[in-house]
Order: structure tokens, then sequence, then C-alpha cells
């Protein structure tokens, strides 16, 4: 059979025009929102009422199309900082939402905070308190979506430590607590207690990878090697391939080995080698390092709670905390 090469080209040209049209209209409503929003610093049309739903519309539309570049996020980040006494809060929902729904777009969205924290401290703040209390509730949560959360809020909150917003020894005692939890449960030899374990462990160490070139040389690297330690250790109480018709993978050198320790193995070569940059993960933030580092707007995380869970037997465990079939970090 032969292919109709014009049908074909007429469908690239269709989706090329679909592409620039969809990105000019990206374009047009992050300029409408700016002058917009330059209008009503002029002449405060924000008024005692606070914003409208069409300006909320906009304002949403915005953060969800931020494209990370540094026009947009310099002139989105100034405008919300101006307007965070009358749109903190919606600024907030709307981030948070971003946060969970777009998450390869994190480093932009951490970017963002950073940059709005660095002008208006409370705006920060506040992100900081809803993203404990949304961990607080995922991490409690027995669906499968809020597993996915939890560790998607958790590589937000450590970016977040990496752009001046959160007090990154804190971040890190979170990241630690999890550890800890696992080798409790370990210790505690419950039934069952295995497949929670290793997803507490999960969630703490693929969050790495976003934040550990930055904590590697901060002042925080002592901290950071405690808690790999830590992992290290529960690594050596764990008993491997424990459910081996759904955790098994191949390893670089085509051997069988677990997805835990798989993923155990690329951290320990990241640390040994001192390269934790990932070429998949955007520097968003780079090109604002002296705007980030000047603040003194680092808030403080305060205790998430790590709840207790029991199971009946081990398949019960595994139906709510399933392993991985294939490596996965991000």
């Amino acid at each position: 059979m032969r292919m109709d090469l014009r049908r074909t080209d007429d469908a690239g040209e269709r989706a090329r025009v679909s592409t620039t049209m969809r990105d000019a209209r990206r374009e047009r409503t992050t300029d409408e929102w700016m002058c917009a929003s330059s209008a009503r610093a002029q002449d405060g049309s924000h008024g005692g009422d606070g914003p409208t739903e069409e300006d909320l519309v906009e304002l949403r539309d915005v953060i969800i199309h931020c494209d990370g570049s540094v026009d947009v996020l310099g002139g989105l980040s100034g405008d919300i900082a101006r307007d965070v006494p009358v749109l903190c809060e919606q600024a907030t929902d709307f981030v948070m939402e971003c946060v969970t729904e777009l998450p390869v777009k994190t480093p932009v969205y951490a970017a963002l905070v950073g940059l709005i924290n660095a002008r208006a401290g409370e705006f920060g703040q506040r992100v900081v308190e809803v993203t404990r209390e949304a961990l607080g509730n995922v991490l409690s949560g027995d669906d499968l979506s809020q597993k996915v959360r939890a560790r998607l809020l958790t590589r937000f909150l450590v970016m977040l430590s990496t752009v001046g917003v959160v007090q990154r020894r804190e971040v890190i005692a979170y990241l630690q607590s999890l550890v800890a939890a696992a080798g409790a449960l370990a210790k505690g030899g419950a039934e069952g207690w295995q497949p929670r374990a290793d997803w507490l462990v999960y969630v703490a160490l693929s969050a790495l990878p976003w934040c550990g070139e930055v904590l590697s040389k901060s002042e925080c690297s002592n901290e950071l090697e405690a808690l790999l330690d830590a992992a290290d250790a529960y690594c050596k109480v764990r008993t491997p391939n424990l459910d081996p018709a759904s955790v098994i993978v191949k390893s670089e050198d085509g051997n069988e080995v677990d997805w835990f320790m798989d993923m155990c193995n690329r951290l320990s070569a990241a640390r040994t080698d001192a390269r934790w940059q990932i070429l998949s993960i955007p520097a968003i933030a780079e090109p604002f390092v002296e705007t980030l580092a000047s603040t003194t707007n680092a808030h403080s995380l305060g205790a998430v709670v790590i709840p207790e869970k029991q199971f009946a037997n081990h398949a019960e465990a595994v139906i709510q905390y399933p392993g991985r079939s294939m490596l996965r970090y991000v």
C-alpha cells in the first residue's frame, strides 16, 4: 500500500498551524494579563472588592501557560507580587493545581514562587503552609492518586528549598522522617510492613534528583549525606525481590534487580561521582540566582506527620503500595 504523502503533508501542516496558533494565543494571554495588571496598578481598579472573576480566569490561564522564560517569569512574578494583598489565596491555589497536574513544569512553578517570595514573603509562606497541609493529607490517604501526589508535592517542596522559599534543613528533616519511618516499620516487623516502607523511602529518594545538585553544595551537605546513609541502612534490612512478578527490572549490567535497589544504586552512583545534574530537569531558576540568593524569606516548614498504617497481610499491603514494574525517578 502506498502512503498518501500529500495527505500526510497536509496533516503535518495543520499540526504546525495549530501549534503556531496555540503559541500565539498563549503569548497574547500573557501579554494581556501583564498589560491589564499594569493598568490595575496605576488606577487601583482591583478596588476594595478585590479581583473580578474575569481577572482570576486570566490569572489562572497565565500561570498554567507560564513557559519558564526569563521575560515571562520576571514579569508575571512582579505582577503577582504587587497584587499579593488581594491575590495571595487564589494565586496559591492556581500554582498548587499546576504542581500536581503539570508535574513536568515543577521547576517553572518553583522558580515562579521563589521570585514572588523574594518580593512578597507572605506569598511564599502561604505556599509552604499549603504544601505542608497537602502533604499531611496525601500521606495519610489510601487512594493511589494520593500516593502520586505525595511524590509530586515532595518534589515541589525540595525545589522550593533550592530557590530560598523554605528552610533547607527542615526540608531534609522531612525527607529523613520518611526514611526513619520506614526504618521503624522494618524494625517492628509487622505483617506486610515492607511495601509501605519501600514507598516512604521512594518518596524521599525520588525527590533528590530535583535538588541534589544544590543541596550537595550547600550548608546542608552533611544532612544530605546523613539522609543517604539512612537510606543505605534501610536497604540492608529490606528483603530484595519480595514480589518478583511485579518489581523485577534489568539493571545496566543485564542482571535482574528489583526496582527499589536499582533506584538506590543509581543514586549511590550520583553520590559517589558528585554528579546530581539531570539533563531532563531544566535549570529554570538559573538566570535568577542573584535575586533568589539575596532573599531572606526562607520560611519554616514545620512538622509533617507521617501516619502509621497497619495491614492484615502482605497482599493487602501490596494492593495499597504496589511496586514499580520499571524504574522511574521523575
